[in-house]
């Protein structure tokens, strides 16, 4: 696969650190798997990942969270 964004580069898989802004909340993913385009930087996260991190910032901010960091992996 060809990074979407840049062209040039070619995504690996990694670890990365998300950060999410919800009702006046921050959620921080560390150690979020994706693939990181090695040229520019771009992350490409599948659909199971995408859908645990909505979940969880969603959880956050119903428990009334301000700012919550999460590693992911553990969690």
């Amino acid at each position: 696969m060809i990074c979407l964004t840049c062209k040039v580069g070619t995504p690996e898989p990694g670890l990365t650190t998300v950060t999410l802004e919800r009702n006046g909340a921050i959620i921080v993913f560390k150690d979020v798997p994706a693939r990181i385009c090695t040229n520019c930087g771009e992350k490409y996260f599948d659909d199971a990942i995408t859908s645990r991190l909505l979940t969880q910032a969603q959880e956050a901010v119903e428990k009334g969270a301000e700012l919550e960091v999460v590693r992911l992996q553990a969690a």
